[in-house]
Protein backbone atom coordinates (compact mmCIF):
# COMPACT_ATOMS: atom_id res chain seq x y z
CA UNK A 1 0.00 0.00 0.00
CA UNK A 2 1.38 3.30 -0.77
CA UNK A 3 2.82 5.40 2.18
CA UNK A 4 1.59 8.84 3.48
CA UNK A 5 3.95 11.08 2.24
CA UNK A 6 4.80 14.32 4.44
CA UNK A 7 4.81 17.61 2.96
CA UNK A 8 4.14 21.39 4.02
CA UNK A 9 0.21 20.67 4.03
CA UNK A 10 0.37 18.59 7.11
CA UNK A 11 2.02 21.43 9.14
CA UNK A 12 -0.62 22.27 11.84
CA UNK A 13 1.80 25.57 12.32
CA UNK A 14 2.90 24.43 16.00
CA UNK A 15 6.19 22.37 15.36
CA UNK A 16 5.41 20.21 18.57
CA UNK A 17 2.62 19.01 16.95
CA UNK A 18 3.87 18.93 13.71
CA UNK A 19 7.21 16.31 15.12
CA UNK A 20 4.45 14.07 17.03
CA UNK A 21 2.40 14.12 13.41
CA UNK A 22 5.21 13.18 11.85
CA UNK A 23 6.34 10.21 14.15
CA UNK A 24 3.02 9.05 13.85
CA UNK A 25 2.98 9.09 10.25
CA UNK A 26 6.32 7.18 10.15
CA UNK A 27 4.95 4.50 12.22
CA UNK A 28 1.78 4.10 10.39
CA UNK A 29 4.09 3.73 6.78
CA UNK A 30 6.10 1.59 8.84
CA UNK A 31 2.75 -0.91 8.19
CA UNK A 32 2.04 0.37 4.88
CA UNK A 33 5.29 -1.07 4.13
CA UNK A 34 4.12 -4.76 4.71
CA UNK A 35 6.53 -6.89 2.89
CA UNK A 36 4.27 -9.64 1.20
CA UNK A 37 4.67 -12.53 3.37
CA UNK A 38 3.88 -10.40 6.34
CA UNK A 39 5.76 -9.61 9.46
CA UNK A 40 6.08 -12.12 12.05
CA UNK A 41 3.16 -11.49 15.54
CA UNK A 42 6.19 -9.55 17.34
CA UNK A 43 7.13 -7.24 15.15
CA UNK A 44 3.53 -5.95 14.36
CA UNK A 45 2.88 -6.07 17.72
CA UNK A 46 5.82 -4.22 18.50
CA UNK A 47 4.60 -1.05 15.67
CA UNK A 48 1.30 -1.29 16.66
CA UNK A 49 2.93 -0.68 20.69
CA UNK A 50 4.66 2.52 19.13
CA UNK A 51 2.04 3.84 17.42
CA UNK A 52 -0.05 3.55 20.59
CA UNK A 53 2.99 5.19 22.71
CA UNK A 54 3.14 7.90 20.47
CA UNK A 55 -0.95 8.31 19.83
CA UNK A 56 -1.65 8.62 23.60
CA UNK A 57 1.30 11.29 24.03
CA UNK A 58 0.39 13.46 21.00
CA UNK A 59 -3.53 13.58 22.33
CA UNK A 60 -2.44 14.43 26.05
CA UNK A 61 -0.17 17.34 24.47
CA UNK A 62 -2.79 18.30 21.36
CA UNK A 63 -5.43 18.66 23.95
CA UNK A 64 -3.75 20.04 26.81
CA UNK A 65 -2.88 22.90 24.52
CA UNK A 66 -6.10 23.36 22.93
CA UNK A 67 -7.65 23.50 26.40
CA UNK A 68 -4.94 25.82 27.58
CA UNK A 69 -5.45 28.55 24.63
CA UNK A 70 -9.52 27.96 25.23
CA UNK A 71 -10.18 26.21 21.70
CA UNK A 72 -13.63 26.82 21.92
CA UNK A 73 -13.88 23.14 19.80
CA UNK A 74 -12.04 20.89 22.29
CA UNK A 75 -14.65 18.46 22.51
CA UNK A 76 -15.01 17.88 18.95
CA UNK A 77 -11.58 16.87 19.02
CA UNK A 78 -11.54 15.05 22.22
CA UNK A 79 -14.67 13.09 20.66
CA UNK A 80 -12.28 12.08 17.58
CA UNK A 81 -9.61 11.21 19.52
CA UNK A 82 -11.86 8.90 21.13
CA UNK A 83 -12.89 7.18 18.45
CA UNK A 84 -9.48 6.75 16.72
CA UNK A 85 -8.41 4.89 20.77
CA UNK A 86 -11.32 2.80 20.63
CA UNK A 87 -10.36 1.66 16.82
CA UNK A 88 -6.62 1.48 17.70
CA UNK A 89 -7.37 -0.97 20.84
CA UNK A 90 -9.49 -3.17 18.18
CA UNK A 91 -6.71 -3.61 16.39
CA UNK A 92 -4.06 -4.07 18.74
CA UNK A 93 -6.67 -7.08 20.30
CA UNK A 94 -6.83 -8.52 17.03
CA UNK A 95 -2.64 -8.76 16.38
CA UNK A 96 -2.73 -10.44 19.50
CA UNK A 97 -4.31 -13.50 17.73
CA UNK A 98 -0.81 -14.46 16.42
CA UNK A 99 -1.69 -12.43 13.03
CA UNK A 100 1.11 -11.77 10.90
CA UNK A 101 -0.64 -9.65 8.18
CA UNK A 102 -2.13 -6.44 8.86
CA UNK A 103 -5.80 -6.34 7.82
CA UNK A 104 -6.01 -4.38 4.63
CA UNK A 105 -8.88 -2.55 6.01
CA UNK A 106 -7.22 -1.78 9.01
CA UNK A 107 -4.07 -0.16 7.21
CA UNK A 108 -6.52 1.68 5.21
CA UNK A 109 -8.32 2.97 8.04
CA UNK A 110 -4.95 3.94 9.65
CA UNK A 111 -3.80 5.89 6.66
CA UNK A 112 -6.98 7.66 6.14
CA UNK A 113 -8.03 8.70 9.48
CA UNK A 114 -4.97 10.50 9.99
CA UNK A 115 -4.84 11.54 6.89
CA UNK A 116 -8.53 13.10 7.27
CA UNK A 117 -7.62 14.10 11.11
CA UNK A 118 -4.55 16.17 10.05
CA UNK A 119 -6.21 17.74 7.16
CA UNK A 120 -9.15 18.58 8.38
CA UNK A 121 -9.60 18.59 11.30
CA UNK A 122 -6.52 19.49 12.95
CA UNK A 123 -6.61 22.35 10.19
CA UNK A 124 -9.43 23.66 12.21
CA UNK A 125 -7.16 24.71 15.17
CA UNK A 126 -4.13 26.49 13.06
CA UNK A 127 -6.29 30.07 12.93
CA UNK A 128 -6.71 29.73 16.14
CA UNK A 129 -3.79 28.57 17.41
CA UNK A 130 -1.30 30.58 15.45
CA UNK A 131 -3.02 33.27 16.90
CA UNK A 132 -1.81 32.79 20.48
CA UNK A 133 1.29 33.88 21.66
CA UNK A 134 4.43 31.98 22.81
CA UNK A 135 3.69 29.04 20.51
CA UNK A 136 6.16 27.81 18.22
CA UNK A 137 5.25 28.05 14.80
CA UNK A 138 6.42 25.41 12.21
Amino acid sequence: MEKIIWDDSFSVGVEVLDQQHRQIVEVINRLLEEPQEGFDADQIARILDDLTKFVHLHFRMEEGLLAQHGYPDLQVQQAEHREFRVELASLCMGSMKNHTVVPINALLYLKEWWVDHILVKDMQYRPFLSSRPGLLPS
